[in-house]
This record gives C-alpha cells, sequence and structure tokens, in this order.
C-alpha cells in the first residue's frame, strides 16, 4: 500500500509538474520575446534565451503607443467593475442565503440559468438599450452591469460561502437590536473576506482584460481608450514587429499578476472553504 501510495503521489506530482510548466510556457515565451531583436525572434531554429538582451522593444512600446491613458482608463474601469460586482453579488447572495421569500428557489435558478446564456446571445438587445439612452461611447455600459448583480457565478459562490456561517450569529445580533444591513456589514463580511477577495480578483482579470466589450463600445474614441485596445490597436500599426507587441502585452500582464500574487493566498482559502455547505 505504501508503495502504491508513493507512485501515485509521483504520478501526482508530475501531472502537477507538466500542467505548471504548460501554463507558464506561453509568459515565459512573451518574456523572452520581448527582450530579443527582429533577427533573433525570427532566426530558426529558435533560441530558447535571448543571447543579446535588448530594451529596444519596450522603448518603442512605450514611445509609440498613449499608455499613460489607457492605463488611467484601464484603472477606473476595473475599480468600478470590482466595487460594483463585490457589493452587489454580495448583498445578493445575503439576501438568498439569510431571507426566506415567496419563490426563493425559482428567482435562484432563473439567476444561475443566465451563466448558461453566451455573451453574444444578450449582445444585440444590450447594445440597442445603450443606444436608446445614448450612452454608445462611455464606459456607463462596461461599468453600470457590475453594479446591478455583478455576475450569477459570484453570486453562486457568495451565498454558498454565506451558508457556512451559523445562522445563530444573525439572531444574536439581532437580540442586541442589530438591523439586517448592520448584520451584513459587521458580522457576514468580515467572515467573508477570503470568498471577497475571490470575487475581486475574478472581477478585477474579467475586467482588466476585457477586449470584446471595448470595441463595442469605445472603439473609435481615442480618450477612452483601454490597455486592450490600445494592445490591439498597436498590433495593427506594429503587425511586422512582435518583439514590441509582446513587451505592451508584457507590460499590461504585470498588473494582473501583481494583483494576484497578493491575493493569492485568499484565493486559494476562499475556493477550497467555499461550496462546503449547498
Amino acid at each position: 500500500m505504501r508503495k502504491r501510495k508513493r507512485v501515485l503521489n509521483g504520478i501526482l506530482i508530475a501531472i502537477a509538474v507538466f500542467a505548471g510548466v504548460a501554463f507558464l510556457f506561453p509568459i515565459f515565451w512573451m518574456v523572452r520575446s520581448s527582450f530579443m531583436g527582429l533577427e533573433e525572434l525570427y532566426r530558426t531554429p529558435p533560441v530558447i534565451f535571448p543571447q543579446m538582451a535588448t530594451l529596444k522593444n519596450y522603448t518603442e512600446a512605450l514611445k509609440q503607443s498613449d499608455l499613460l491613458l489607457q492605463f488611467r482608463n484601464s484603472c477606473v474601469i476595473t475599480a468600478l467593475c470590482v466595487a460594483g460586482s463585490v457589493i452587489s453579488s454580495s448583498l445578493t447572495a445575503y439576501g438568498f442565503s439569510r431571507f426566506d421569500f415567496k419563490y426563493k428557489k425559482v428567482w435562484f435558478m432563473l439567476i444561475i440559468s443566465t451563466m448558461m446564456l453566451p455573451a453574444a446571445v444578450t449582445l444585440i438587445p444590450q447594445y440597442r438599450m445603450w443606444n436608446k439612452l445614448h450612452l454608445l461611447g462611455t464606459i456607463v455600459p462596461m461599468v453600470v452591469p457590475a453594479w446591478f448583480g455583478g455576475s450569477a457565478y459570484f453570486t453562486f459562490m457568495l451565498r454558498q460561502f454565506f451558508q457556512t456561517i451559523p445562522k445563530e450569529l444573525d439572531e444574536a445580533a439581532r437580540v442586541d437590536g442589530a438591523g439586517y444591513f448592520r448584520i451584513y456589514l459587521r458580522i457576514i463580511l468580515p467572515l467573508t473576506k477570503p470568498a471577497l477577495i475571490v470575487v475581486a480578483l475574478f472581477a478585477f482579470v474579467n475586467a482588466w482584460n476585457e477586449f470584446f466589450y471595448t470595441v463595442i463600445y469605445l472603439n473609435g474614441h481615442q480618450k477612452l481608450k483601454t490597455l486592450t485596445l490600445g494592445l490591439y490597436m498597436f498590433k495593427g500599426v506594429y503587425s511586422t514587429n512582435y518583439g514590441a507587441v509582446l513587451a505592451l502585452a508584457a507590460v499590461i500582464s504585470i498588473p494582473a499578476l501583481i494583483f494576484f500574487l497578493i491575493g493569492n493566498k485568499y484565493f486559494v482559502e476562499g475556493i477550497s472553504m467555499t461550496g462546503i455547505k449547498g
């Protein structure tokens, strides 16, 4: 049994190492290529590490792209989306986990069923709605949906997490005179910090890397360009200089990596604890 267990552990470790290498290799290739000149970048067979590392790609990418404006726009949209997702999804999950009301299960099933709808199905109705409201070319279509429910997945995950908190804490707080909103702020939120950080992390990555809706709602508005839209336009201009394109892509990826490394501990804790109680 011990030998079989060691073999199984070895196989699992090998699979984990292989998966880690597979996921990290594109990042390594992007960073590696960003430090290469064109001659070395197109060399056949390809070299693994740059033999003559250069920062020329980074200087050219930063010089030719309006990075500061795009960075500011991405930060504003991402911050608003993260705040809206955390607040709205936590309030919705709090209602479904703590209150009993008519057709509660039906409403929850309707919310969860929206996860099965592809974005293309709701794209045209949303576009027509924002067009009727004369809000195309603004950040409103990018931000407002996060403040009205956030995401069905976030609501489901937080509801599962909230249900692990004993309701006796709510009853004790109500005896002391606390209302529902005070219980939400003073008891529920502090006890669910890992889950909230997971929601914030997912919302950050989704908003920071958003490209599909930025092309639809913000394309053609130079002052509202985000980093992803700027990278797309930069690639169109510098399609032959992949070194500069990859250098700009590496710069754009840094904030998301930093945000993940900071919240990694809570991310693992939140994912492991979510779903303990159905």
